[in-house]
């Protein structure tokens, strides 16, 4: 991510990126392209995505692996029960951390009002960006990215099930 997505980002925005928000798992997507971003200009905030559940927000934070963190959660593809050697903390600038009932609605409904079909991290993407932009971070001049690192398809049996919502009681 930092010869490919980093560049494609910087390139496609003129350099006009502000804010990077990413789902955090083995961090090499978030670590990677927060890295060849931050080397253009250091002033681009990396604003990592978390699961309850997972260890990553603590860690960033404090340092401390807290095993009172770890909780089952759904959301697949973001958050760890480990700290993963590919992440670069110092590239991130703050997590946020997001629910697998809120990850899950989000990303149907991105599916009814932006007609894309996301995955439950990019639900994740998009639920984290609201919680930030609610915490007053953006302003007008924001140029803020979202990756989206899934497909809907994955989760047909899932998210895009009203049976395994309503199971999750989700729905």
């Amino acid at each position: 991510h930092y010869r490919t997505t980093g560049p494609e980002i910087w390139n496609q925005t003129a350099g006009k990126i502000t804010h990077l928000i990413v789902a955090s798992g083995t961090g090499g997507t978030i670590s990677g392209t927060g890295k060849y971003l931050k080397e253009q200009n250091p002033n681009i905030k990396v604003l990592g995505v978390d699961a309850f559940g997972s260890v990553l927000k603590k860690f960033h934070e404090t340092g401390e692996f807290d095993t009172n963190e770890i909780k089952p959660y759904k959301i697949e593809g973001l958050g760890k029960t480990l700290i993963p050697t590919a992440t670069d903390f110092d590239v991130i600038d703050i997590y946020e951390k997001v629910t697998d009932k809120e990850a899950a609605l989000e990303a149907r409904n991105i599916v009814k009002k932006e007609g894309m079909f996301p995955g439950y991290t990019s639900g994740a993407v998009m639920q984290a960006t609201k919680q930030y932009a609610a915490k007053g971070m953006f302003t007008e001049d924001s140029f803020v990215v979202l990756i989206f690192s899934d497909h809907g398809s994955r989760y047909m049996n899932k998210i895009y099930s009203d049976v395994w919502m309503k199971e999750n009681n989700f729905i």
